[in-house]
C-alpha cells in the first residue's frame, strides 16, 4: 500500500510540473491495464494483497464518461484450522463494475475526476473449507482519481475507490495506477493566445496633390498629356481630373476655370484654338465622368501668351503644353 501511494504521489508531481496541451475528447473510447493494492475489511479475514485489472471507457462529453472495470485481487483467506490454531487459504477476489465518471478541467494535461458506479464482488476461496463457500454479492462503490495525459492519446492515472460488498455491508479500499490509450474522439487544437492590441496610428488628415495646392495657392497643374493635335482625354491621365472633382464635391460653393495652354511650336491662332479645346475636353470630362454642374466650371484657352518655361528648350516647351485648373475668387 505504501508502495502504491508513493507512485500515486510521483505521478501527481510530474502533472503539476507540466504545462503541456491536452484534453478529454467527446466521442473517444479508451483502454487500459491497472494495477495496485486491495485492502479489505478486518472481519472478513482477508488479506491485502495486489490488484490487477482492466478498464475500458467512453466519454461522451469533455465532462461526462462512462466506464467498465474488472480486476482481480489474489489474497489469503485467514481462518481458524483448530481452536488454537490459524491457516491460510489462496483465495481470489473479482470485482467488476461500470461507473459514470466527471472530469474537472477537461481541456487541461492534468484532468481530476470522481467516479459512481455499481458493480459486484465474486470470492472464490478454492478449497472445501467447511462452512465457507464462494459468494458474490453486489458491490456499488465511489472515489476519486487524476488523469495525466502523456500525449493526446495516452494517459497515466491514479484512482482510489471505496468498495462496499453488500451482504453485511463490508468496506473495502482500491488504490490503483494504470494506463489509459485513447482512440477516436474530436481532437481540438489549443485557443491561441489573444493578439496583442496594436496601438491605433494617429488620426492624419490626408490632402491629395490637386487638393492641397488649390487650397494654398488658387490653382494647380494637372498631370494631362494628348496626342499630337488633339485633345481627347486618355484613361491613365483620369487621377488629377477626378481630384479637382472631388474638390469641387467637398466644396461645393466653389467654382473652378479649366485654362489651357500650349508651347509656342506653330501659329499663335491655332495654339490658341488647341489650348481652348483642351480646355473644353477637361471641363466635359468633369461634367459628364463625375456628375458636376456646368455652371460651376469655365474653360479657357490661353494657347502660347502664358509660358512658364523657355520654348526655345525641349524641357521648357514640356512644362508648357499644360493645363491648369485655378479657384474663382
Amino acid at each position: 500500500m505504501k508502495n502504491v501511494m508513493k507512485l500515486f504521489l510521483v505521478i501527481a508531481v510530474l502533472v503539476f510540473s507540466t504545462t503541456a496541451f491536452a484534453q478529454i475528447r467527446p466521442g473517444a473510447f479508451n483502454i487500459g491495464p491497472m494495477f495496485g493494492v486491495g485492502v479489505f475489511e478486518g472481519n472478513q479475514e482477508l488479506d491485502e494483497a495486489p490488484v490487477l485489472g482492466l478498464r475500458a471507457g467512453y466519454d461522451f462529453t469533455k465532462n461526462w464518461g462512462i466506464e467498465a472495470t474488472i480486476n482481480w485481487i489474489p489474497t489469503e483467506y485467514e481462518y481458524l484450522a483448530t481452536p488454537i490454531m490459524k491457516d491460510s487459504q489462496c483465495t481470489n477476489v473479482f470485482n467488476y463494475r461500470i461507473e459514470a465518471l466527471y472530469h474537472f478541467m477537461p481541456n487541461s494535461r492534468f484532468v481530476p475526476f470522481i467516479a459512481l458506479g455499481i458493480g459486484g464482488q465474486t470470492i472464490d476461496y478454492r478449497g472445501n473449507l467447511d462452512g465457507v463457500k464462494d459468494r458474490t454479492r453486489v458491490a456499488p462503490d465511489y472515489g476519486v482519481g487524476i488523469k495525466y495525459f502523456v500525449t493526446d492519446d495516452i494517459a497515466i492515472r491514479g484512482d482510489i475507490r471505496h468498495v462496499m460488498a453488500i451482504g453485511s455491508i463490508y468496506h473495502d479500499l482500491e488504490a490503483t495506477v494504470g494506463m489509459a490509450f485513447y482512440f477516436g474522439g474530436k481532437k481540438e487544437a489549443p485557443a491561441p493566445a489573444p493578439a496583442a492590441a496594436a496601438e491605433p496610428a494617429p488620426v492624419q488628415e490626408v490632402k491629395p496633390r490637386v487638393e492641397k495646392e488649390i487650397l494654398e495657392t488658387g490653382h494647380v497643374e494637372l498631370n494631362i498629356e494628348f496626342d499630337f493635335d488633339s485633345a481627347d482625354i486618355r484613361p491613365q491621365y483620369e487621377s488629377d481630373i477626378r481630384d479637382v472633382a472631388n474638390f469641387m464635391n467637398k466644396y461645393p460653393d466653389t467654382k473652378i476655370i479649366i485654362e489651357g495652354h500650349t508651347d509656342a511650336v506653330g501659329t499663335a491662332e491655332y495654339n490658341q484654338t488647341l489650348s481652348e479645346l483642351r480646355a473644353k475636353s477637361v471641363k466635359q470630362y468633369i461634367i459628364d465622368k463625375f456628375n458636376i454642374d456646368g455652371k460651376r466650371l469655365e474653360a479657357v484657352g490661353y494657347g502660347e501668351s502664358k509660358p512658364i518655361a523657355d520654348n526655345n528648350t525641349k524641357d521648357g516647351r514640356q512644362r508648357n503644353r499644360r493645363v491648369e485648373a485655378v479657384l474663382v475668387k
